[in-house]
């Protein structure tokens, strides 16, 4: 059940922004004395929401309260937490016109939904009370946009108790629902639109209500509000003026949970029937249905069909984008544990739990990060909210004092204000530019900011992990520990100490790139010298899953130049370390056929009149040619499934610039990745 309302639950944000996206201009009858039909014809035709959203703000046509609600209904699905920071945020300004009191209803009843789906219910409960407990019936009806919201925030109060399990409640406030939408059916019998969604509402209320019960094992109240789905769906079958834009997937959600509703209740031969003529759906073949049958399938003991349905789930849960969080595992992934299980298959039914096992700590770490990226976001917002008041202040005085110089100026000698006045104005607008520009930056490095700083935990986590496992092993005295094992837990101890000096050592390289100092060329050293300490200190020679190799000339090792060894030796080392990390499958992929292919990484030593190039090329991942220099930023990562913090390229090249030379990445070959380090020959 949670797969089937993870692919089809559909936030009733999602569908007030349909509605107002898709009002045409005979809305403007039922906006009654709200004016916003204009603008919700701008936002059905526009490419980018939030780029049409300055625009209108520039220019006056909307004030803020308008801007967030659009921004926020944009970023609902992408980024729920920036959404809620945007809603937070706009939440907290004052109500002055009819347009702010508008939208602000509207962002508190998306608000409270953004709370229900974040599964932060007893949140959403209180908001969602607090919203229905402000406004007044005469306000609600101004509008159908108010009705829905209405109606959303009733909902969320419904749905939250039941997963609350305080159901008698979630039940009374759920036929409330119903009857609001019959009270709003009846007073919009001349608004054409309205009368067009109100049976689909009904209808996704019901069944939103169905699945929520069955995720709480309340058959007999899913049984009931299943029947009062079938009953709307007919309603909207035989209704040609219904909105029927919605009416095959309620019926696939309908027909999809039904046997299994059935089954628990205790009517077999009906779950039986039922469960056959889903099976007649085309709807029915595709992967995710038939993982959405195995409910069904293990509740009736068929776990032969059940096995051969779950098999692709762990493939259907990367494609759907769903994280592997403890909702996720207990909710779908244990229903492969239990078809295996059923089948009288052990085997299969051990890994299945050994690699539940394995993901329960990431799970309760993604729990913990999303809560941190939630807040780090929220903070993220006021940040720019106060860095744009301070400018927009700033600016604000700027054109004062810009005025009255104008108009002193005008007092004293009228042709020295044309003159004034012109240049103050290509002042401003050059000041407005760089201010443009500072605010871009600022915003790029703070994103990078926080990326990196989520990365860089993750990588000292893992091995703090390793090392805390292997201490309580150790010091337990209660536990034995063979020569092999001890060997073993020594070099995994030795391996992740390593891993986390070896961060601490970037970031104090990354330090250093900041600061630009002086290296002293004082080193006379060989070039075959330089090439075999980088090959050592990456390791890469020693990486089972590629093949490497050296190609240099007999000159290699008599040819000897002028630099600061040790820099040359790591900016050379950085690069054979990242030929190495991209050429390995990354882990977060698992298991497929690139993994079990020798890769291919080669150094080449070529030596010139005035130069020494070293060629490091492999047959890895590659770099786009359009990002052949933004992987040389700070923190840049093109694949963040591959372990490290995006700062080795970027102290590699500062490491040869400040050696005379380069690094360069070879956009010309593509087989791979092939970067260039160049040393002048001194």
């Amino acid at each position: 059940m949670a797969l089937l309302k993870k692919t089809f639950q559909f936030s009733w944000i999602g569908l007030v922004a349909t509605v107002m996206l898709l009002s045409s201009c005979d809305n403007a009858q039922q906006s009654h004395d709200l004016e916003f039909d204009r603008v919700h014809n701008i936002m059905r035709y526009s490419d980018s929401i939030p780029r049409t959203v300055d625009s209108l703000m520039a220019l006056g046509e909307i004030n803020q309260m308008c801007a967030d609600f659009y921004n926020m209904s944009y970023y609902m699905s992408p980024n729920v937490n920036r959404s809620s920071a945007i809603a937070d945020s706009a939440l907290m300004r004052p109500v002055v016109t009819e347009q702010d009191r508008f939208y602000h209803f509207l962002i508190a009843a998306n608000n409270s939904e953004l709370e229900y789906t974040s599964r932060h219910y007893e949140s959403g409960l209180r908001k969602a009370q607090q919203l229905v407990n402000s406004v007044d019936t005469s306000f609600i009806n101004r509008h159908y946009l108010l009705q829905t919201g209405y109606l959303l925030a009733y909902s969320n109060l419904a749905l939250s108790y039941i997963h609350l399990e305080r159901f008698a409640e979630g039940e009374k406030y759920m036929q409330h629902v119903m009857k609001l939408i019959d009270q709003f059916e009846k007073t919009s019998v001349n608004d054409s639109v309205a009368q067009h969604n109100w049976a689909a509402k009904r209808t996704q209320f019901a069944v939103s209500t169905m699945l929520s019960y069955c995720n709480m094992h309340q058959w007999d109240w899913a049984e009931a509000w299943m029947n009062r789905a079938e009953k709307f769906l007919q309603n909207m079958a035989d209704n040609p003026r219904v909105d029927k834009s919605h009416y095959p997937i309620f019926c696939y959600q309908v027909s999809c949970v039904k046997s299994f509703i059935l089954e628990k209740a205790g009517h077999h031969q009906e779950a039986a029937q039922a469960y056959d003529e889903f099976m007649k759906n085309p709807l029915s073949k595709s992967v995710v249905a038939r993982i959405n049958s195995v409910s069904y399938l293990t509740s009736s003991h068929r776990y032969e069909e059940a096995e051969r349905n779950i098999n692709d789930v762990e493939t259907v849960i990367g494609q759907l984008g769903m994280k592997m969080d403890l909702e996720t595992l207990n909710g779908i992934v244990k229903l492969k544990f239990d078809a295996h299980l059923g089948a009288g298959h052990r085997d299969s039914a051990l890994a299945v739990a050994t690699r539940i096992l394995d993901r329960l700590d990431s799970a309760e770490v993604w729990q913990r990060r999303d809560k941190t990226a939630e807040l780090a976001t929220i903070y993220d917002m006021s940040k720019k909210d106060a860095e744009i008041a301070e400018k927009e202040a700033k600016i604000n005085q700027m054109r004062i004092v810009v005025l009255l110089i104008v108009i002193v100026l005008l007092l004293v000698f009228f042709f020295i204000y044309a003159f004034t006045r012109r240049r103050a104005a290509a002042s401003l607008n050059q000041k407005n530019e760089q201010l443009l520009v500072a605010n871009a930056r600022a915003e790029e490095a703070s994103r990078m900011k926080t990326k990196f700083i989520q990365q860089i935990s993750h990588e000292f986590r893992t091995p703090l992990n390793v090392l805390s496992g292997f201490a309580q092993v150790l010091t337990d005295s209660d536990a034995y520990l063979d020569e092999n094992m001890r060997q073993d837990a020594n070099h995994q101890i030795l391996e992740n100490t390593n891993r986390i000096t070896n961060l601490v050592n970037k970031m104090l390289e990354l330090s250093d790139v900041s600061s630009r100092t002086v290296i002293d060329l004082t080193d006379q050293v060989s070039v075959e010298q330089i090439a075999t300490d980088a090959i050592d200190a990456s390791g890469i020679a020693d990486a089972d899953h590629l093949a490497f190799e050296m190609q240099a000339g007999d000159e290699a090792s008599s040819v000897r130049i002028t630099t600061n060894k040790r820099a040359a030796v790591r900016a050379l080392a950085l690069l054979l370390d990242n030929a190495r990390k991209f050429t390995a499958p990354a882990e977060a992929y698992g298991h497929h056929d690139a993994a079990d292919k020798k890769q291919r990484a080669v150094l080449k030593v070529s030596i010139t009149d005035t130069l020494v190039q070293f060629i490091v090329e492999d047959t890895g991942i590659g770099v786009p040619a359009d990002q052949a220099e933004r992987i040389f930023d700070e923190f840049v990562q093109l694949d963040e499934y591959y372990d490290g913090t995006g700062i080795g390229l970027t102290v590699a090249r500062s490491f040869a610039r400040r050696l005379g030379g380069d690094v360069k990445l070879d956009t010309t070959y593509t087989a791979g990745a092939r970067f260039v380090m160049t040393l002048p020959r001194k």
